[in-house]
């Protein structure tokens, strides 16, 4: 039984991930979409190719997902089935009224109503050390600030260099004696760098990583978009507007691109951590120990592997050493979670599927409805919305892409006059956005519930 439901988590979760794709996905291609550089079709291929490749590079979203949110003890599989249940309901309903809400605000809203409500019958009854009730609300991870030690690269003196030997042909995070002190170093194509470390207080919990980003992000993409687009207007004012169209239909490809990279490094990687979490709690009950060894893949130990590159290093190792521009992997934390790369791979896939399937309602929202856009328009709100996508998914932070496009088009509409927005549009999004925390989370808490008062949740 315990088995069966780890194969449920894993489809439940490639089922919101495909809805995240014609629900989410389709925000990275609408405004390419909507000014007409792209027909649908060839902007569902960029916007495939792309989220795959920004998935690979960028897994600090996952990591927050799985562990930075709702204490695991009230997570059980039962329980993550509940929370994505209850955010594909969402995503499903506003999918069909056309409405560009939050995909990430829908899980993150789910997963902390069912680990609330999980845990209100959990701690029925019991005390804690002071000889006080537990609340159901220490689910939740409302702020935490702790210390940990911060990983940086720094050049490597040359007897580092020498005191790895042969192992600095081998990509990876090595650790080395040097003299008496052991010192970490990552070499990759052939480039070492030492690994320093300082302490510093890491900010995680639902505030700093979801509800502050959630209002600074949309103020960012509408300043964004809006000084952006003023620029633009001051730099093509003696352009001629076919020069301009001309220019920026080419460059609106290049802003397309970026957008749906920025897009897969946040959102396609949130199904990833929680898929993780569930194969390792399998592989740490033995569930996989007498699986065929065609499924080993299954089998997820906690940790990570020094050695082990993401599949964004496996790629920039495949290029030419004056295409790498000195990348260097991040230096490899073995008490963090690794993400394995066939979990990367088939959310990735299975969002970019999503998106050939039915993106089209929210693309008319975005890319026709709102304010009425030209390519140096599409040009701006994509740069500014990607660039915020980018720098949040960097520090963990699972905002909404639907947030960062449509107020960078907010934005940009504003740069020539507020009468080009369609404020009757707008108001359907906000209360969208409003609604999806609240929503999803009481959705989740009543199919917990539900699923205890049956039994079938303990």
């Amino acid at each position: 039984m315990d088995l069966f439901l780890v194969v449920v988590v894993l489809l439940v979760a490639l089922v919101f991930t495909y809805t995240n794709g014609f629900h989410d996905t389709a925000n990275a291609i609408a405004t390419v979409v909507g000014t007409k550089v792209l027909t649908p079709r060839q902007a569902i291929m960029l916007a495939a190719v792309t989220n795959l490749i920004g998935s690979f590079f960028g897994l600090a979203v996952a990591k927050t997902i799985s562990s930075g949110l709702v204490e695991a003890k009230f997570v059980t599989q039962e329980v993550l089935i509940c929370a994505l249940l209850a955010a594909i309901f969402w995503n499903l309903l506003t999918w069909w009224f056309g409405l560009p809400s939050s995909s990430t605000h829908a899980l993150v809203g789910s997963l902390c109503g069912a680990a609330f409500s999980a845990a209100v019958f959990m701690t029925a009854g019991q005390l804690d050390k002071d000889n006080k009730p537990i609340s159901p609300w220490t689910a939740i991870k409302w702020d935490e600030s702790k210390p940990k030690m911060e990983k940086k690269l720094a050049l490597a003196p040359p007897e580092l260099v020498q005191a790895l030997g042969d192992k600095a042909r081998i990509n990876g995070t090595h650790s080395v004696k040097l003299g008496t002190n052991t010192v970490q170093a990552v070499a990759f194509s052939g480039r070492v760098e030492m690994v320093t470390q300082k302490q510093k207080i890491e900010k995680s919990g639902l505030m700093s990583k979801v509800l502050i980003p959630m209002i600074t992000s949309p103020i960012l993409g509408f300043l964004g978009g809006l000084v952006f687009m003023g620029v633009l207007y001051l730099l093509l004012r003696s352009w001629r507007p076919v020069t301009v169209n001309r220019w920026f239909g080419k460059l609106q490809l290049g802003s397309s691109a970026y957008m749906g990279f920025s897009h897969g490094m946040n959102d396609a990687t949130k199904c990833m951590g929680i898929i993780t979490l569930a194969l390792v709690a399998a592989t740490s009950k033995g569930l996989f120990d007498n699986i065929p060894a065609w499924a080993s893949f299954l089998v997820t130990q906690e940790g990570t592997d020094p050695l082990k590159m993401s599949l964004g290093d496996h790629v920039m190792s495949w290029l030419p050493a004056w295409l790498q521009f000195g990348y260097m992997p991040n230096p490899a934390d073995v008490k963090s979670q690794g993400i394995p790369n066939w979990v990367v791979v088939i959310c990735a896939l299975t969002m970019a599927a999503g998106t050939a399937a039915g993106g089209w309602r929210i693309i008319r929202t975005l890319g026709h409805r709102m304010v009425k856009l030209q390519p140096v328009h599409g040009f701006a709100a994509e740069t500014m919305a990607a660039t915020v996508l980018a720098g949040t998914a960097h520090f963990g932070m699972p905002v909404s892409t639907t947030h960062a496009i449509t107020t960078s088009i907010m934005g940009v509409g504003c740069a020539k006059r507020f009468s080009a927005l369609k404020l009757k549009v707008v108001e359907r999004i906000i209360w969208a956005w409003i609604l999806t925390l609240p929503a999803t989370a009481i959705v989740a808490f009543v199919f917990v519930w539900l699923c205890h008062q049956v039994g079938w949740i303990k």
